[in-house]
C-alpha cells in the first residue's frame, strides 16, 4: 500500500495494524469559517513526547528569554520536519503560562490565511473591538498594525509563538514579525537562512543523540525491550523525535498481541509486498485521509496513535 503526503506531511512505515488520526488546522479558506482559531491561548498541537529529551540547554536559553528583564526579542527554532521544534515551543509555552503574570499566545503560521486569522485573534485577545477587527479583515486598515498596536499596549507581558513558519515570506508580506517591549516572539521553522530573521537569535533543533532517542521509545513503551534494543530501533528511525513518538505510541497500544522492540525493527526491514517502500522518515506529498497497515500519512506535528482491533 502506498502512503502519500502533501503540504509538509511526512510518511512513516511499519508492518502491522496502525490507526493514525491526522489533524490539520486550516482557517479562512475552502468554506471554513474565517473567524480564526478557536483559541490562541492553547497550542494547536497533538501528541507530544512524554519527556522532552536532550533539550535542556535550549530550554534554559528560552527560559532566560522570557525573564522579567528580557523584552523585545525574537527567537527562531529551526530544523528539519519532525525534529521537535514545536515540542520545544510547547514546553516553553506551558511553563510560561503556568507562572503568574505572563500570557501565552499561539498562532499557526503555516500559510497566509492561518497567520492572518490567528494574528487577528491575538488582537482580539489583547482588547481589539469588533469594529476594528472587521475593518482589518475587510482591508480598511492595516491588519498587522492593529495587532501590534494591541500587543504593544498589552497590560500583561506575553510570549507569542508563530508555529510552522516554513514560508518566512508570509511574515515579510504585511510586516507581521516585529518586536515589542511587552513580550517575546518564538518562531518555529525549517528555514535557517539568517536573512529571513534579521536581529533574531537562531537555535538549531536536530535529531536526538542515540541514548536519548532510545529513551523516547522507552518513555512510551517501557515494557517492549531494553535500552539497547530501543536504540537499534531509534537508529532505524533516524532518531527523529516525531518518528520515535509515533513508534513508541504504536508499541504501547499493542495489548492483545504485544510487539517487542526487536520485532518492530524487523518489521521496518521487511519487504513491502505492495512495492518499494517509502524510506522511514522520508518526505512525500500527502494525500489527505490515506491510512493503512504499512504506512500512514502524518502531519509535521500532532500525531495520535492507537491500535486497531
Amino acid at each position: 500500500m502506498d502512503g502519500h503526503a502533501e503540504d509538509g506531511g511526512r510518511v512513516y512505515q511499519a508492518s502491522g495494524d496502525q490507526h493514525i488520526n491526522e489533524q490539520h488546522h486550516h482557517y479562512g479558506r475552502d468554506g471554513v469559517a474565517t473567524g480564526g482559531p478557536d483559541s490562541v491561548r492553547r497550542p494547536a498541537v497533538g501528541r507530544l513526547p512524554v519527556v522532552l529529551r536532550d533539550r535542556g540547554e535550549v530550554m534554559e536559553r528560552l527560559r532566560a528569554s522570557v525573564g522579567a528583564d528580557r523584552v523585545g526579542e525574537v527567537f527562531v527554532l529551526y530544523g528539519m520536519g519532525g525534529a521537535g521544534k514545536t515540542a520545544v515551543a510547547c514546553a516553553l509555552f506551558e511553563e510560561v503560562t503556568a507562572a503568574e503574570g505572563r500570557v501565552g499566545l499561539w498562532v499557526n503560521a503555516a500559510d497566509r490565511a492561518s497567520l492572518r486569522a490567528g494574528m487577528l485573534a491575538v488582537a482580539a485577545d489583547r482588547g481589539a473591538d469588533d469594529a476594528e477587527l472587521l475593518a482589518a479583515r475587510n482591508g480598511l486598515r492595516p491588519a498587522a498594525d492593529l495587532v501590534w498596536r494591541y500587543l504593544d499596549r498589552s497590560a500583561e507581558p506575553w510570549l507569542l509563538v508563530l508555529d510552522n513558519t516554513d514560508d518566512p515570506e508570509i511574515l515579510r508580506d504585511g510586516s507581521w514579525l516585529r518586536t515589542s517591549p511587552r513580550g517575546t516572539v518564538l518562531v518555529t521553522t525549517r528555514r535557517a537562512a539568517a536573512h529571513w530573521w534579521p536581529g533574531a537569535e537562531l537555535q538549531h533543533i536536530g535529531v536526538l543523540p542515540r541514548e536519548d532517542a532510545a529513551l523516547v521509545l522507552r518513555d512510551l513503551a517501557p515494557n517492549c525491550g531494553t535500552t539497547e534494543q530501543a536504540a537499534r530501533v531509534a537508529d532505524r528511525l533516524g532518531r527523529l523525535p516525531l518518528a520515535l513518538t509515533l513508534a513508541g505510541g504504536f508499541l504501547s497500544h499493542q495489548v492483545l498481541d504485544p510487539w517487542t522492540m526487536d520485532s518492530y525493527g524487523d518489521r521496518l526491514d521487511a519487504p513491502d509486498p505492495a512495492g518499494p517502500r517509502q524510506p522511514v522518515g522520508g518526505v512525500a506529498r500527502r494525500r489527505s485521509g490515506h491510512r493503512g497497515g504499512r504506512c500512514a500519512a502524518l502531519p509535521a506535528c500532532g500525531v495520535r496513535t492507537a491500535a486497531r482491533p
